[in-house]
């Protein structure tokens, strides 16, 4: 597919020739007729289907059918994660790697009153548009021409006005560089080897990245990331930790942990390090987000919490803790040195636990799923919670209830 010609028209780009079916919007009845075919079989797209698509006597329908099949699974998928808008749709991996609208709309916080921000790698647009939406104008690049297709009719179905998606990739050598007062990047991680982890490989790399006042850039949070003066926020969304950004902007200056869902951040003060204990009444286990962004420590010893071990990611008290956004809390009913499958069904049976018991793990190799396999429990008993955690060279067994 290529883009024969490009005009603009209200700041939305018009592409002319086989992709502007692509961007317009006769693809949406189409995409949204294969998904109510695909739902009646199952999910999974037929022989039928797929002979339909390229019977067609729409040419452009006939001939991109594998692309219509991707676009049509990547909108269910998009469905399924909470992703979609009204009238967006997605490729498979743009419903995949995209952002939650709810985690866009914070990424554009600092961008408030922006005259002209720079997006570098677009994407589906959902950070496109949240950004459209708080600054004067957004330039923004993406190097997929479908994607770019896709995304430019999402935007102008939107009815934003005020952006600009240039179908090319950013390579830091595009004109009008100086005209951005702000940056948001969103490079690409994976490759045809798979996830790419060191920011060194990003496409395109950081240092393609022109300066600003603000500059956002999301990252993943376990990658290896060039120390550039950055400060990371972790956003953490449900359970999960999501992302990392990397941020240069005077809304942002210390780093900090955000869940996104739950409307709070904690931001790091002094690295301090929590006290060992050896037995505690009470654990806490802190979101992912707060052990992703390797400030647990930290955490604990601001809330007062000892650890087991200053490696582990499980606070320990000896007082019950408060409710927090922050922690799960377990109340400890016994502790047992080592790991053993016949003492632990021994306690099992002893608490009268049932089959939803929770397995958890810190620092051990095996699969707390094997081990539940290799128990029994009490038919209708409530639940418990087993923890295995490695402690100095040796592990532990917790048995808890979550309070």
């Amino acid at each position: 597919m290529v883009f024969d010609e490009v005009t603009h028209e209200k700041g939305i780009i018009v592409i002319e020739g086989h992709a502007a079916f692509f961007a317009g919007d006769s693809i949406v009845k189409v995409v949204e007729s294969v998904i109510d075919e695909l739902k009646a079989v199952g999910g999974s797209p037929t022989p039928a289907i797929i002979v339909a698509l390229r019977q067609s006597s729409e040419p452009v329908v006939a001939s991109a059918a594998p692309q219509i099949i991707d676009v049509a699974l990547g909108t269910m998928r998009a469905e399924r994660l909470g992703k979609r808008m009204h009238n967006w749709l997605f490729t498979d991996r743009m419903a995949e790697q995209c952002t939650h609208p709810q985690i866009a709309a914070h990424h554009a916080v600092p961008f408030r009153g922006c005259a002209h921000v720079l997006e570098i790698c677009t994407g589906a647009g959902i950070d496109t548009a949240a950004l459209a939406s708080v600054c004067g104008r957004v330039t923004t690049y993406e190097a997929d021409l479908l994607v770019a297709a896709l995304t430019t009719g999402n935007i102008r179905r939107a009815g934003i006005r005020n952006v600009d998606v240039v179908p090319n990739a950013w390579t830091g050598l595009n004109e009008g560089a100086e005209e951005f007062d702000a940056v948001w990047a969103d490079p690409s991680r994976r490759s045809s080897r798979g996830r790419i982890r060191m920011s060194t490989e990003y496409e395109p790399p950081l240092d393609t990245i022109p300066n600003a006042e603000i500059i956002g850039i999301k990252v993943g949070p376990g990658d290896v990331v060039a120390d550039q003066g950055f400060v990371s926020e972790y956003i953490g969304y449900g359970k999960e930790c999501r992302e990392r950004i990397l941020w240069r902007s005077p809304h942002i200056t210390m780093p900090a942990v955000s869940l996104v869902d739950r409307f709070v951040t904690w931001n790091l003060g002094a690295k301090s390090a929590p006290f060992v204990v050896p037995n505690a009444q009470y654990l806490i286990e802190p979101h992912n987000a707060i052990i992703a962004s390797g400030n647990v420590g930290a955490f604990f010893a601001e809330i007062g919490a000892g650890v087991f071990d200053s490696k582990i990611a499980y606070g320990a008290l000896n007082e019950e803790p408060p409710t927090s956004q922050w922690y799960e809390r377990y109340k400890v009913l016994r502790i047992e040195k080592g790991i053993s499958v016949r003492r632990i069904q021994e306690s099992i049976r002893e608490l009268g636990w049932g089959p939803t018991t929770i397995f958890k793990k810190r620092g051990w190799e095996n699969d707390p799923e094997d081990l539940r396999r290799a128990l029994s429990f009490a038919s209708g008993g409530p639940p418990g919670v087993v923890i295995v955690m490695r402690v100095g060279d040796g592990h532990q067994t917790v048995f808890a209830q979550l309070v």
